[in-house]
């Protein structure tokens, strides 16, 4: 995986999670050409940090 996929993954993550409630469905669909197995080892990684930090998003 390149550096700019990479960086691609975790603006759509930080997108994700800052989204208003609801518009996770349209994100998703408008970025689908990130949605693939890097996104979710990304995904992993991001998660585990979180679990890490005790932090995330409650919705």
């Amino acid at each position: 995986m390149d550096e700019t996929r990479a960086q691609a993954y975790l603006q759509l993550i930080e997108t994700l999670l800052n989204c208003p409630n609801g518009e996770e469905p349209q994100i998703l669909r408008a970025n689908s050409e990130l949605l693939d197995q890097g996104f979710l080892q990304v995904c992993e990684v991001v998660a585990e940090n979180f679990a890490e930090e005790g932090t995330g998003k409650s919705g």
